[in-house]
């Protein structure tokens, strides 16, 4: 489990926070921290304030490649995945009083540029938390 301080540290890196989520669990998942970095890569900002947060991204990947329906036809599990999906967000939202990266940010950022002006901000002091709460839901859920 990484503390706000590893995930600060990561985010400082340059990771976003769907990378640090996906890439806490990426050897649980069979994948290396590399591989769930770049495969998540394009998800941060809110997918550029597009949405979701990127630990909440994240984490719903992680979950997908967990619980994920691969067959056809298979409906069942596309249900199941589904119930956690949404279980994961419910989760989210009452421990951080949003899903949704502009409202967790309180404004927009809709650019990488933007964001590297204001990461030295307070806008970001929140980020580890967000991380840590998504990686201790994952956890539970997996």
């Amino acid at each position: 489990m990484l503390t706000e301080m590893e995930v600060d540290r990561l985010f400082k890196q340059g990771f976003d926070r769907s990378q640090i989520v996906l890439g806490a669990v990426s050897e649980r998942l069979g994948m290396t921290k590399e591989q769930a970095y770049a495969v998540v890569s394009c998800f941060g900002i809110g997918m550029a304030q597009r949405g979701m947060c990127g630990a909440a991204s994240g984490e719903i990947m992680a979950l997908g490649l967990r619980y994920g329906n691969a067959e056809p036809g298979d409906l069942m599990t596309k249900s199941q995945v589904f119930a956690k999906r949404d279980e994961f967000l419910r989760r989210f939202a009452e421990m951080n009083g949003k899903t949704s990266c502009p409202e967790l940010l309180g404004r927009r950022v809709d650019t990488f540029d933007e964001i590297m002006m204001l990461g030295a901000t307070d806008l970001f002091r929140k980020s580890p938390g967000y991380c840590v709460n998504a990686i201790r839901i994952l956890e539970d859920m997996m």
